[in-house]
């Protein structure tokens, strides 16, 4: 019989139970690797460098609670979401908030999770984040049975436990995984070629390796820019300052001489 310390033991370093109310991602192979989907009430972080297919495996899992009916909530503290690439997956309950500075984007999460109005809320480009921002974000997700995801390119918070996919892109003339690629057909016809993502998932100790393949474009991002210049004025315009010199085109005469 085992002493209750070994028993205990078994419990910390076993994979925990698949949720009955997990997130099913609708890619057989992940959702099997998650124990049946995006766990609810848990955290899960989605880390890999620029260009790995971070928000492409994203907008599939938005695409998914979509399609379930449940609320989703982006937090795009970068501010370099790009509308064109979500336009296909149509109407829905599908909110973005883009705060002006991205360390404010832990507080938009905190306040849209304590709404109870959304099942998957996403942080996308905040600061690390540290351990009590973290801790009090899980409690409210835990509270609302809600399941937070945090994207970065590194360690997005400093808790242990949590569920990690971490994400990159196969090299075309590199070892294929043997994972049957799990398939997501978009609704729109007009897309860029197929592409293929590589997922290490991290749940409970274990570790699997699962190949996406989607059937629509790579998700885009765009430059970030806290906010654009007002640049009005500067061409010699209408708008410019009284003494500020007039703009001519020169079109006349090439360009060589201003007009009398």
């Amino acid at each position: 019989m085992p002493s209750p310390l070994l028993a205990r033991l078994a419990l910390v370093v076993a994979p925990p139970p698949a949720a009955a109310d997990a997130l099913p991602t609708g890619l057989g192979d992940l959702d099997a690797a998650l124990g049946g989907g995006l766990p609810r009430g848990r955290l899960t972080e989605v880390v890999g460098p620029l260009g790995a297919g971070k928000t492409t495996l994203a907008r599939l899992l938005v695409q998914a609670a979509l399609a379930r009916g449940l609320g989703v909530a982006w937090v795009d503290a970068a501010r370099t979401l790009h509308p064109g690439d979500w336009a296909p997956l149509g109407e829905g309950p599908l909110r973005v908030v883009r705060p002006a500075d991205p360390g404010r984007g832990p507080w938009c999460a905190d306040v849209l999770l304590r709404s109870g109005a959304f099942g998957l809320v996403l942080l996308d480009g905040a600061p690390q984040l540290p351990r009590p921002i973290a801790l009090r974000l899980l409690g409210l997700a835990r509270e609302k049975d809600a399941a937070l995801v945090l994207l970065g390119e590194e360690t997005p918070s400093r808790l242990g436990g949590a569920v990690r996919l971490a994400v990159r892109r196969p090299a075309d003339d590199g070892p294929r995984w043997r994972a049957r690629p799990a398939r997501v057909a978009y609704p729109a016809a007009t897309f860029a070629p197929a592409g293929r993502i590589e997922v290490l998932v991290e749940r409970g100790g274990a570790r699997a390796r699962v190949e996406v393949q989607h059937d629509g474009p790579a998700a885009g991002g765009l430059p970030a820019h806290p906010e654009v210049p007002d640049r009005r004025g500067v061409a010699g315009g209408p708008s410019a300052p009284p003494g500020a010199p007039r703009r001519w085109k020169g079109a006349r005469n090439g360009g060589r001489n201003p007009p009398r």
